[in-house]
């Protein structure tokens, strides 16, 4: 689900839109207007047994379309069940905080909006390259 697209009518409670959606969803893969899910996540999720209320994603982040150290590794609760509830009105939280998972595959964070990133830093940087070299094994693998 997408905040800014899903939801009808203005956001001033980022937990009580994310409630609203867990009430009408047993599952639900928030990705915010500036963020994309990789395909290796999305994969990954289509074989996932649920085994906790929800799991924390690995975020890659990004400014103006550049990879920030300072900023990662960052997890961030993206994959909810109705379980659990978020709360606080900005930079909202899950509760109960434990248990959780945690996914190792990225959802792109570029603080400028999604796909900036493709167009600025992707050729050169080695995460970017092992991460293409992953995915092009499981390619392989699957016979694509």
């Amino acid at each position: 689900m997408n905040l800014k697209t899903d939801f009808k009518g203005s956001i001033d409670d980022f937990a009580t839109a994310r409630n609203y959606f867990l009430s009408k969803h047993q599952w639900v893969l928030f990705v915010d207007h500036d963020e994309e899910a990789c395909d290796m996540l999305l994969n990954y999720l289509d074989e996932l047994v649920p085994r906790f209320p929800y799991y924390w994603v690995r975020r890659f982040n990004l400014w103006n379309g550049r990879y920030r150290g300072i900023w990662n590794p960052d997890f961030a609760p993206r994959l909810v069940s109705n379980k659990v509830k978020f709360i606080g009105r900005v930079h909202e939280r899950v509760v109960p905080k434990e248990p959780h998972g945690v996914i190792d595959f990225p959802i792109i964070h570029d603080h400028l909006g999604p796909s900036t990133y493709k167009n600025y830093w992707y050729q050169d940087h080695p995460f970017y390259l092992m991460w293409m070299g992953v995915k092009k094994a499981i390619e392989v693998v699957r016979g694509r």
